[in-house]
């Protein structure tokens, strides 16, 4: 058998997908009640670290649509059926079934 490391700890998963991580863990990263973390699957497994949310920049947002709205009263873009088409696929998770 191998010994963990320093930096290894057991979790657990919930009846409803919670992860629960070590105390030990959370502190070290400053994960609360709450806080946000980004898993992503890798090749030998699945790593999970904080993420932070960010404010939008509201003005930002709102020059983009104008400059998208500017594009097509030119003539420009994409039409809207393969817009809605690419917003749709955004909108799916893989794995989740749709509410009756």
């Amino acid at each position: 058998m191998s010994k963990q490391s320093e930096n290894q700890n057991t979790g657990q998963v919930g009846r409803r997908g919670t992860i629960v991580l070590p105390a030990a863990t959370r502190r070290r990263y400053g994960l609360d009640d709450g806080s946000l973390f980004i898993s992503e699957e890798r090749e030998d497994g699945i790593l999970i670290r904080p993420a932070a949310a960010t404010a939008l920049d509201l003005k930002e947002v709102r020059k983009k649509i104008e400059q998208g709205i500017d594009e097509l009263h030119a003539g420009k873009g994409i039409p809207g059926e393969k817009a809605y088409a690419e917003m749709k696929k955004l909108r799916t998770v893989p794995g989740r079934q749709k509410r009756k």
